[in-house]
Formats: C-alpha cells, sequence, structure tokens
C-alpha cells in the first residue's frame, strides 16, 4: 500500500512541478518552524496568550453583544456534517484527511458566529479537506441570503482522496461557492485582485510560518475595516504571531481547539487601522506605493470623521457623493449624535451589502444632472477625493450648495497637487500622481490657496478648518499648519451662512 502511495504521489508531483516544489519548500519549511519553537523557551500557550473563555472574547472583538443565539443553530448544522460523512462511511476529526485534520468545531462555531454577525458578502478560505468548514461557511451565508465564498485549495498529492474534497458540501449550497484549485502562493494573489475586497478570510492551508504570513500579508490589505481573518493551527509556527505584531490588528484572540492539543486564532482590523488596496502581489514596488496610499487614505477618513465630530455633531441629514462601497459613510454617520438615514449619491451603486442596509441611493451624474434634492435637505454633505474626477467642478459644487441648508457644513477632501512628493516629481520630469495620463480618472489638481479661495470667495462658504494629511513618502498623519500646503491630502470644514 505504501508502495502504490508512493507511485500515485511521484505521478503528482511530475505533472505539477511548480505545486510539486512548493509541497517540498513546505516539508523544509516546517523543519525550520519546529526548530524555531523549540526555541522559543516558554509554552506557547503563554506565548499567544491563550483564552480559555473565547466565546465572550469573539463576541467582544467583533464589537457585537453576548449572550447570542447563533450556538444552538450551529449545533444542528454541525451534527448535520458530521453524520453525513459518516453515513458515507468516513471518520472526521485527527489525521482524517491524509493525515491532516478536518475542522475543528470551537473554530467552525467562531466562523458561523463571524458569518452571522458580520453578514460578509466576500469570504475567501484557503484549505478545503471534506469541507467541513466550507459547509458551515455556505450554511451560514445561505441562511444570511447573501454572499459567497471562495475556496483556494492544493488538493492532497495522494489522488486516491480527490474525491473526498469537499464532500461535506452539498449540491445545494455549491451556487454560492468557487473551488480554485492550486496553491495559495499561485492562486490567491490574482484571486484577491478580482474580488476587490474580502470581508472574511479563513486560513485551513500549510500551516507553516512562510505561507501563513504569506497568505495574510495577500489578504490583509484588502479586508475590509472590522473584517476577520481566522488561522488554524497556529501552534505549528510563530507566523501568527509575527504578522499580528506586524499588522496590528484592532483585536485578537488565540484559544484551544476541541480536539487535539493545538490553538487557533483570529484577527480583527482595525476599522480605522491601515486600508485596504488592490491585492497586488505583496514585495513589489507597487504593492508598497498601494499600501502606503491606503494608510493615507484611511489617515483622511478618519481626519473626516474627527471634523464632524468636532465641528458638526448636531447634523442630522447627512449626505455622502461618490463614497464608492460606502464604509466611509457608515463611520461618518457615527459621529452624529442622532443621525437621519444617510443618502449616497454616485454614478453607480457600489456599496457592500452592509451599507446598503443602512443608506439610501440615489443614481447621480455629477458631471450634468441637478441632485435630486430639494434646496436645503441636507445639513452635512461630504465630498471625499474623488472632485479629481469632476471636469464641471463649478456647477456640481454649486449643486452641492444649493441642496445644503443654511449653516449647514461641506467637508471636502481632495489630494493636493502641490504636494511635496508632486513638486519632486516635476523637477524631475515625471507626471505628478495627482493628475493621470492613461486611464483618464485623474483630470483635475488642486492647491490649498487656490481651493481654499475658490469655496470661500466663489461659492460663498465660511471656512472653519483645513487641515493637511500625510507626507508621501515619510508619514500618513494630520501635519501641523505649516506643512499642511506640501501634504498629500488636503481636507476642508465649511460652512454655508444663515442668509
Amino acid at each position: 500500500m505504501r508502495l502504490g502511495y508512493t507511485a500515485r504521489a511521484s505521478s503528482t508531483m511530475l505533472r505539477h512541478p511548480r505545486e510539486g516544489i512548493e509541497r517540498v519548500r513546505g516539508r523544509i519549511d516546517r523543519h525550520g518552524d519546529r526548530r524555531e519553537l523549540a526555541a522559543l523557551g516558554r509554552p506557547l500557550s503563554e506565548h499567544y496568550a491563550v483564552t480559555e473563555d473565547w466565546v465572550p472574547a469573539l463576541h467582544k472583538a467583533i464589537d457585537v453583544p453576548w449572550p447570542c443565539q447563533e450556538a444552538e443553530q450551529f449545533g444542528k448544522v454541525w451534527d448535520a456534517t458530521v453524520s453525513g460523512l459518516a453515513a458515507a462511511g468516513l471518520r472526521t476529526g485527527l489525521a482524517s484527511y491524509g493525515g491532516w485534520n478536518d475542522g475543528d468545531r470551537a473554530q467552525a462555531g467562531a466562523i458561523w458566529c463571524l458569518v452571522a454577525h458580520l453578514r460578509p458578502a466576500v469570504v475567501v478560505e484557503a484549505g478545503v479537506a471534506h469541507g467541513l468548514t466550507t459547509r458551515v461557511i455556505l450554511e451560514g451565508l445561505q441562511r444570511n441570503g447573501s454572499g459567497h465564498l471562495s475556496s483556494v485549495d492544493l488538493p492532497a498529492v495522494d489522488p486516491a482522496l480527490h474525491h473526498e474534497i469537499a464532500i461535506a458540501v452539498p449540491a445545494g449550497l455549491r451556487s454560492r461557492w468557487t473551488y480554485v484549485g492550486g496553491t495559495s502562493r499561485r492562486q490567491l494573489p490574482g484571486l484577491v485582485r478580482r474580488l476587490g475586497h474580502v470581508d472574511l478570510f479563513i486560513h485551513d492551508s500549510l500551516h507553516t510560518a512562510r505561507n501563513t504570513c504569506f497568505e495574510l500579508d495577500t489578504v490583509w490589505p484588502a479586508l475590509t475595516p472590522g473584517g476577520v481573518a481566522v488561522v488554524d493551527d497556529i501552534h505549528h509556527s510563530l507566523g501568527f504571531s509575527r504578522f499580528t505584531e506586524r499588522a496590528a490588528p484592532g483585536a485578537r484572540v488565540a484559544t484551544r481547539h476541541v480536539t487535539g492539543s493545538g490553538f487557533w486564532g483570529m484577527a480583527v482590523k482595525a476599522r480605522l487601522g491601515p486600508g485596504s488596496w488592490s491585492g497586488t502581489p505583496p514585495g513589489t514596488l507597487q504593492a508598497t506605493r498601494e499600501r502606503r496610499h491606503e494608510r493615507i487614505e484611511a489617515s483622511v477618513v478618519g481626519e473626516i470623521a474627527r471634523m464632524i465630530r468636532a465641528l458638526a455633531p448636531d447634523k442630522r441629514h447627512p449626505l455622502q457623493i461618490q463614497p464608492g462601497r460606502g464604509r466611509q459613510t457608515l463611520l461618518f454617520r457615527d459621529q452624529l449624535a442622532a443621525p437621519h438615514r444617510p443618502v449616497i449619491y454616485d454614478g453607480e451603486d457600489n456599496r457592500d451589502p452592509a451599507v446598503s442596509a443602512e443608506t439610501d441611493f440615489r443614481q447621480v451624474d455629477v458631471e450634468a444632472a441637478a441632485f435630486p434634492a430639494a434646496d436645503g435637505d441636507f445639513d452635512l454633505v461630504i465630498w471625499n477625493r474623488d472632485l479629481v474626477t469632476v471636469k464641471n467642478l463649478g456647477p456640481a459644487l454649486r449643486e452641492v450648495r444649493r441642496v445644503l441648508r443654511p449653516g449647514g457644513v461641506l467637508v471636502v477632501a481632495v489630494p493636493n497637487l502641490a504636494a511635496l512628493h508632486n513638486r519632486l516629481l516635476l523637477l524631475a520630469g515625471r507626471q505628478p500622481t495627482t493628475l493621470h495620463i492613461g486611464n483618464g480618472d485623474h483630470v483635475r489638481g488642486f492647491a490649498i490657496r487656490s481651493m481654499t479661495g475658490f469655496l470661500t470667495r466663489d461659492l460663498d462658504f465660511g471656512l472653519l478648518r483645513v487641515t493637511g494629511v500625510g507626507l508621501a513618502p515619510a508619514s500618513t498623519a494630520v501635519l501641523p499648519g505649516p506643512l499642511r500646503g506640501i501634504s498629500h491630502t488636503v481636507v476642508w470644514a465649511l460652512r454655508k451662512p444663515d442668509r
């Protein structure tokens, strides 16, 4: 039997040499991880600060009430899944799939709660095996009535096990599921690029430090603020520890498996932490630029939120123009003491499902059309960054002024054409990043003095505050007043006169 396995495994390695090299590299990495763990000098439970009473900790980490009512429903789903596998003649649990373990009940229960509470639109999983965790996710999405799961999976090296892949997933749930075969190193970056963002990520593939960090580094920038990464078998390496020290998540939980002696963990992305990016492979110059840009954008969003909280907490009827997926709209709403339901104007409805449930959308061509609101309908308007894409700037901002009631507040943020990095690029004969050539979306540039004059003199707004955010590539912080003229992005808060 062992000879047969060797022959089948060798055939797989020869037919798929790139994946075969990764399998060999994985074995080498595991030896290195064992040496690191042996040299740690203290129990892993102490290193990871393992939480025994993890269920309340999980709910606190994602800011939802505890106790919740999801545990009973999860038990039914889990028991039905295990019973179905047993009826098919398959055992579950430890070393049940080619020497690897099936999904742990505690971790699966946590994922069930995350799907129920976060209502993710985009879920990504690395590693499938029998598909117990896959089944739990899909059952939860089906119960929510929305969402899709994409699973990247390197099948077992022994083809005799391939018929068992995702055997726990019934046909009725597969319409919400995409299976992507191959190594995560080859498949995950492209998948993340295509998806654009991820709300929930589950790592349950090769648990070496190298692979764990690669998957988390690939997905984390695209993870939505408040999104969660769940990492199985963190006791196999120091990968989860290294990643969380570097990424500084808003919350981290580590706890024990129900079976076996190992641990699993989860990390929650801070709502005002580093932003998402487009999924460019980590380690490239483009990825570094995109991460820096997204960190500055997160700082800009945070500065707008602080301005609203300081200058307009009594406003009730907010409008945001061109917010993309709209997560920031909910953050801005939460700065108000007693807000009405926010309204979004954009050319297309790109809102996340969670945002759609809590906002109203109007399709508006900001270039040409009058806004679909009466005079003075809103008392707070936010337009973050996308003014650089507007050709007919004057008419658009006059429409903003019209729908803003007297005494209302306008918050505008735009990239700064006179930013330090743009000045240096022009001196070197290069194109400033604020103005694009190829894709044609950034067609306007703004400098702080001229834009302030236009807003106050031509549009008759009163200036409440102006700040500069970020000094690329060195800082993403709000800059002192004397430096705001060379900042990456400028943010204005303005008030419409009462007359």
